[in-house]
């Protein structure tokens, strides 16, 4: 894994949260440790209206694992039928945020998703496979 990839619909969210990160005097050292990179859909290519299955396969593609608020099950490219037809042992996660728009607002609810982010992510050989996991 080289890094996360922010949905486009959680970019902003997921722009505090890493700075909080960095910024943060209990996560910073963590988070440095982990060298992890974030990535916008602008970095690696992708279009604003990317269909899930492009998404997804551009984060196994480009070793990111992408933090999604809303990504559906909705149709044949839809992030959930994607999973359940490409996923293989060493897929990468998707990391799901159960209340997006709590993210960045509610401060225990940021602190509760980056605890369970950095856990996911210090762990992430752990979870290769498993198609999709939720914070907080």
């Amino acid at each position: 894994m080289k890094g996360i990839l922010a949905d486009i619909n959680i970019a902003g969210q997921v722009r505090i949260l890493v700075e909080t990160f960095y910024t943060s005097e209990e996560w910073a050292g963590l988070w440095n440790s982990l060298g992890i990179t974030c990535q916008f859909f602008a970095h690696v290519g992708l279009a604003s209206r990317a269909s899930d299955d492009v998404v997804w396969q551009t984060c196994q593609d480009t070793g990111l694992v992408l933090i999604t608020g809303n990504r559906n099950k909705d149709g044949p490219t839809s992030l959930e039928a994607t999973i359940r037809e490409r996923l293989k042992p060493d897929s990468l996660p998707v990391i799901t945020v159960s209340r997006p728009k709590s993210l960045g607002v509610n401060s225990g609810y940021t602190a509760k998703v980056g605890i369970r982010l950095l856990d996911y992510l210090l762990n992430i050989d752990k979870h290769h496979g498993t198609g999709r996991l939720y914070v907080p």
